[in-house]
């Protein structure tokens, strides 16, 4: 068993509140009692329980963060943002992983307040407002990653998926694609903000959009409906693809080039958020970039600003804006 505070009393012949002072006000014990404490400590092994320490009196230096899906790229590059941000300002970060899984999201949220944190960074599958504006109530600030309804005591860090998705179809239009597919993820409302603007650079043109639901964004979904392209004739076939991220359009690539579906000039793809294998991908791919560590080294500032002025006023969210990143996927060597 790890050695207690008691131990520590008893090995140095000194009272347990004695190695409580020590631990918490060192100034106020003379050099001979220090001494003996710390060498009791260095003997025992001695680890202070900061958790029950920072419980005990009544305050954590604990932050969480729950991720929609923690093993797409783009949440690696978001969670470090956040760590670096915590880690600088002196706090403790847990991690949590909700799996695009609303019930697994509510439980997520409710360990959280269980273990005392001070405040949360999430990027929500659900409307989680109420559940956090309770939270708020209680003394524990949250900040959204994500559109969220006005909220006095939310704070939110937001990319513009709409605008990001324009720009994703005014770049096929420009290249004169006009069949093309959309593979997203419907559960998912960053999904259909992106949707939307392929919708909006399309509106007015002669252009066609088909979708294709891909519920987890994952590469074995691209690649699944890769399967379904290349089984189609091949006048019946997208000009153009636009893969709601990353890791579906880098699948539906390798489909493509499997089945000797030739990339861009048969088909072109664009995919979202620039992670670093879209830039390492056989054909390099065209892609949004949603600045991940940024986006979540402001969530992670944001919410210590509201723990260190409880009282101050939520600043009016400032979306991050897109960029398209043309790569060989569309424009070819």
């Amino acid at each position: 068993m790890p050695a207690s505070v008691k131990d520590v009393a008893a090995l140095a012949g000194v009272s347990s509140s004695t190695v409580s002072n020590y631990l918490n006000h060192p100034h106020v014990l003379g050099e001979s009692s220090a001494a003996k404490v710390r060498d009791a400590i260095d003997r025992l092994g001695y680890v202070p329980n900061e958790s029950a320490r920072q419980l005990r009196a009544g305050s954590s230096k604990t932050l969480a963060l729950i991720l929609l899906d923690a093993w797409l790229p783009y949440f690696h590059e978001l969670s470090r943002g956040v760590e670096d941000a915590a880690r600088e300002g002196g706090w403790s970060l847990f991690f949590s992983n909700s799996n695009r899984d609303a019930a697994t999201e509510r439980g997520n949220i409710d360990m959280f307040e269980a273990h005392r944190v001070q405040g949360i960074v999430i990027y929500p599958l659900e409307d989680v407002v109420p559940r956090l504006e309770q939270l708020a109530d209680r003394g524990i600030r949250s900040v959204v990653v994500g559109p969220i309804p006005e909220s006095s005591s939310i704070g939110s860090v937001r990319f513009d998926d709409r605008g990001g998705g324009r720009l994703a179809g005014e770049h096929l239009l420009s290249l004169g694609r006009r069949r093309i597919l959309f593979l997203g993820a419907p559960s998912v409302s960053q999904s259909n903000d992106r949707r939307r603007g392929l919708e909006d650079a399309v509106a007015g043109t002669d252009a066609t959009i088909e979708v294709i639901d891909v519920p987890h964004l994952a590469t074995e979904d691209g690649l699944e409906a890769g399967g379904r392209v290349v089984a189609l004739p091949a006048a019946e076939r997208p000009d153009a693809i636009f893969a709601a991220n990353d890791m579906v359009a880098i699948g539906v690539l390798t489909q493509l080039l499997r089945h000797g579906i030739r990339v861009p000039e048969d088909v072109a793809i664009v995919g979202f958020d620039d992670v670093t294998q879209a830039r390492q991908s056989v054909v390099p791919l065209t892609s949004v970039r949603q600045p991940g560590y940024e986006i979540g080294r402001a969530a992670g500032a944001a919410l210590i600003r509201q723990l260190t002025d409880p009282t101050g006023e939520l600043p009016a969210p400032t979306p991050f804006a897109a960029e398209l990143v043309v790569r060989e996927s569309t424009v070819g060597a």
